[in-house]
């Protein structure tokens, strides 16, 4: 859409913001109609989609074609997961803006041990060397409005003091956004944002992970996250109702009485969902 609003704009007018997890053009587009005003592409769901654990085995150039091809039909802004930031944190940057994205997402976690972050046993990095990666970020990249988010997993490793004495250097470094993975309490998410000040600060809500259920948008808002991502949760409901799909049919050979029961975009509503939204064909 032409004068859309980038994400430092958004944030800088103070913009609280939801950014679903999606993993399609096709997405992109049903955020946009649904007045999302930007997305989030998750490592994890990635991974998922892929048949990977969150593992860090997905690659740069299968983030950049996801990003390329959602770029094609849309111009919703996109936060990308980059994981631990692979081989090179400056060639990530470099090619993951010039493929569309709006920012990308760096963690301390060690490469080699990559998991998910409201997982146990996760193993970080050396503040300095996480310091060091922002810095090489921040240095790659070719237009200010690329944003630069640093992901902490430390609370698990060392507690909610060393999670803030990381979010107050990688802001040092330069790191526009910092966002504390798995905190294990409104109270800690209330600590980290009234501590780790002058920077917007992301959240995530991961249902059956270590942070409250309960948390929604508008606490952790209140708490002081600009930025909520839901990450997995659409993928995990389009799994379990494709589950449902699948059973039906392969029981009844019809899904007859699923469509019945939750209805059906019709072919024509598709297409013109498609013609009506798409970049393919409304540029």
């Amino acid at each position: 859409m032409a004068g859309r609003k980038t994400l430092r704009e958004l944030l800088s007018e103070n913009e609280n913001l939801i950014l679903p997890g999606i993993l399609s053009p096709i997405e992109a587009l049903l955020a946009e109609k649904a007045d999302f005003k930007a997305c989030y592409i998750s490592g994890a769901a990635l991974s998922t989609s892929l048949g990977f654990l969150d593992e860090g085995k997905i690659t740069l150039a299968r983030i950049t074609s996801l990003v390329r091809e959602i770029r094609r039909a849309s111009d919703m802004p996109l936060l990308v997961d980059c994981d631990t930031g692979f081989q090179s944190i400056a060639k990530t940057v470099k090619a993951l803006e010039a493929s569309g994205a709006s920012a990308v997402q760096i963690e301390d976690q060690v490469p080699s041990e990559k998991r998910c972050g409201h997982l146990d046993a996760k193993k970080i990095i050396p503040i300095d060397e996480m310091e060091k990666k922002i810095k090489a970020a921040v240095s790659a990249r070719k237009n200010q409005d690329f944003l630069i988010v640093a992901r902490t997993d430390s609370r698990a490793t060392d507690g909610l003091s060393e999670a803030k004495w990381r979010g107050y250097g990688y802001k040092q470094a330069g790191a526009d956004i910092i966002f504390p993975e798995a905190l294990e309490s409104e109270d800690e998410f209330r600590i980290f944002g009234r501590d780790v000040i002058n920077i917007p600060l992301a959240a995530n809500m991961a249902e059956g992970g270590k942070s409250p259920s309960d948390l929604t948008a508008e606490k952790l808002f209140v708490l002081g996250y600009q930025i909520v991502l839901i990450p997995v949760t659409p993928l995990r409901l389009t799994l379990k109702y494709f589950e449902s799909i699948l059973t039906e049919a392969a029981q009844t050979g019809s899904l007859k009485n699923m469509i019945e029961k939750n209805g059906l975009i019709s072919r024509n509503e598709m297409i013109d969902f498609i013609k009506n939204n798409s970049k393919v064909y409304t540029k």
